[in-house]
Order: structure tokens, then sequence, then C-alpha cells
């Protein structure tokens, strides 16, 4: 099979949380051993750093990365979800695993995945500890998909550093109820005598984690203060300050505060506080921690807004809009996967906030309306779910020349 007929096959015979929702999400670390040892046991004598949190643990995972390659060491970086190519989700020091490993990985194992019928997390992520094994990677940055405890990336005994970046309300329906509960389960990364880095945590959640790791003897270290980007959300200093942290657990270099300081540009985050151009930025925050981040990041530019917006079936719009500033327009939009918003619907719900806009029949199509409409000084933002983000881009992108 060729890539494109590779993903396609993905997508339709695997279950798939991200696009599909809840119906999809395995909580179970079975089929991930199972998958390891069908594989050969790639995770085996794989040095990893393990970063969870509710926020916050992507961009976390993309600072030590970029600052670990510009160490000079060779390392593997896996992030969840996705926001053009399911390649973003596997890298060796910023490059993304190529079409033709992606393609015959997945072919050359299809005994294997009719035998254990995998999640698409769990293939993505054994086809990551396979090719990092292939590339002899010094280092591995593990990004936790939704939890902690039970999800597929928490099967190493002994990381060398382990982080939990933020506690927030998300996923309720499987953390927990609270922030207690949710707490509980993003601790589960942690293990016997590891050290763990803090970020900005609620003092309930930071209680349930200091007592886990009393009962592990795990160090627990907060964030590391220091200078970071001038602009952009506050997360972008409390995840920078969490990035330092790990980096000095595992050893100061002098090229680390470079990076640090060069913010999501200099990492290879894609997505989140993304300036496309000094009129458009792009942000896919999407519960109400992250978006009343970019929500104060937005209206300390003092700039009039046009905001293309789009979201996922089971998020509270109200509460959602009301982490935003006023706008000049909006442009309601859905993605083109099967959990996303109807725009109609979408429209309707933010009327009753008193946000009116145009309903528009797709992302592209809203991104390309706001930039038309755009007048002097403003300024458009791209907001709302991964994949409203990621078909922004994809639009962008391909007309680069335009733009």
């Amino acid at each position: 099979m060729e890539y494109d007929e590779v993903i396609d096959w993905l997508y339709q015979q695997l279950p798939m949380f991200q696009r599909t929702g809840p119906v999809r999400y395995r909580i179970d670390l079975a089929k991930t051993h199972a998958l390891c040892a069908a594989l050969g046991h790639p995770e085996r004598d794989l040095n990893v750093v393990h970063i969870a949190g509710t926020n916050g643990k992507g961009s976390v995972s993309h600072a030590v990365a970029a600052a670990l390659t510009a160490r000079g060491q060779s390392v593997g970086l896996y992030t969840s979800p996705h926001l053009t190519d399911p390649r973003e989700r596997i890298r060796v020091n910023g490059t993304l695993i190529s079409k033709q490993e992606f393609t015959g990985f997945v072919t050359e194992h299809q005994s294997i995945w009719e035998a254990h019928v995998p999640s698409f997390f769990e293939l993505m992520f054994v086809m990551a500890l396979s090719h990092f094994r292939s590339k002899a990677v010094d280092m591995v940055v593990l990004e936790t998909g939704m939890g902690g405890r039970l999800d597929s990336t928490n099967i190493f005994p002994a990381p060398l550093v382990t982080a939990i970046t933020s506690i927030g309300l998300d996923h309720q329906q499987f953390l927990g109820p609270d922030i207690r509960s949710i707490a509980g389960e993003k601790a589960g990364i942690l293990k016997e005598g590891i050290p763990c880095v803090l970020g900005v945590l609620p003092p309930e959640a930071r209680s349930v984690i200091l007592e886990r790791s009393l009962r592990f003897g795990a160090e627990v270290y907060d964030g590391m203060p220091g200078l970071g980007a001038e602009e952009g959300p506050e997360w972008l200093l409390r995840n920078t300050s969490v990035a330092r942290r790990i980096l000095d657990l595992l050893g100061p270099k002098d090229s680390d505060e470079a990076v640090l300081r060069g913010g999501p540009a200099a990492w290879g985050l894609r997505g989140r506080w993304h300036r496309w151009s000094s009129e458009i930025v792009l942000d896919c925050a999407h519960n109400v921690e992250g978006l009343t981040a970019t929500g104060k990041a937005l209206a300390a530019m003092n700039q009039p807004l046009r905001i293309v917006y789009g979201t996922v079936a089971d998020k509270d719009v109200p509460e959602a809009l009301g982490c935003l500033p006023p706008a000049v327009q909006h442009y309601w939009c859905a993605a083109d996967v099967p959990r996303a918003l109807a725009a109609e619907e979408l429209s309707h719900k933010a009327a009753g906030e008193g946000r009116s806009g145009l309903v528009c029949n797709s992302v592209k199509d809203a991104v390309h309306q706001a930039i038309q409409d755009r007048q002097k000084g403003e300024l458009v933002a791209v907001l709302g779910s991964v994949f409203t983000v990621g078909e922004a881009l994809s639009a962008l992108e391909s007309e680069r020349g335009q733009v």
C-alpha cells in the first residue's frame, strides 16, 4: 500500500478516540504489553523522560526534546494528537518518521494487528518505540495521551525523570469527576525512586501527588524559574520552567537556555500559540484552563480580533467561549471528523452567549473568509479543537505564497 492508503486503512480499521470520541477510548495496558512482546520488546533499553498533565505536556515535551537535541544527543519524541499528519507523533531530532518507514511498519506487521486489534494510539506508540530502537536514540521524550496510570505510554518501570505539568478538569468521564481524582490518575506515572517535576498545580492536586511520591520514595521538584518567551500565554513561562527543571535533573548544558527562550517556534511546536504571521495566530487550547490562558494573551495584544472557531461535540461551548475576549466577527466552522460539532449548531449555541458570526462550510473557507475580511490592525485567531487548527494549518500551508 501507498502511504495515503495506509492512513485510510488506519482510520477505517482501528479505534481512534480523537476522531470518533469516547466510545473508542480503551483503558487497559495489557494490549500495549502484548504488542511490545509481539514486536520483540522495542521498549527495552530506552532512556525515557515521561511527561503528563492536563495542559502543557506537549509544549514541555517539545521543549525538552529540542534542548536535548541541541546538546548533540539523538532524541526520539512521541507526542499526540497530530495536527495534519500522523507522522508528527514520531520524530527523531525533529525529523518525522519517513512515509516509507511508516508504511513499511504497518504493512509488515499485519498479522500482529489482526491478532491483537490495537487502537490507533496503541499502534502509533509501538511504532514509535520500534522506530526509536532502530535509530538507537540516546533519549526518548514521551508525552502521555489522556491520563497517566493506564495510558499506553506508562509501561516503563524506571524513566529517568517524570513530570506533571498541570491538573485541570478535562475528560472527567475517564479520569474522575474532580481535581483529586484526575490528579490520582496523572500521578500514576510516578515510579519508585524516580524524580518528578511539577508545574503549578491546584493545592488539592498537589497534595495527592505529594502523598503518592512519599509512598514511592520519589523526590518532587518544582519548575525552575528563568527567562521565557516575551509574548504569549502564561503557560509558556510555566512550561518553560518545568522543562528547565527536567533538563537540570538530566544535567544542565549551556545550550539549553537559548532553546528554551526561543519558545514554540524553536521547539518545533505547531498549533499552540502558533504565530503564522503578524496577522494570524493559531491555538488549539480546548479546555477551560488552556482557553483562559489563550484568551488573556489575546486580550493583552490589544488588537481587534476575528475569531475562527470550531470544536468537538462533547465540549461545553458556552464555557469555552466565555474564556475568550470579544471579537469583531466570528467564523463558525466544523472540521472534517465525526466528533466535530456542526457549524450551524455551534452558531446556535454561540448566539445564546451573545456571540454572532458567520456559518462557514469548512475550516478552510472560514480561514480564507476571515483573512479576506481582516482590516488593518486586526488579528485573525484560529481557535478550538486540534482538528480545526490542523485543517487551518493545512489550508495556510497550501497557499503559503498567497497568505
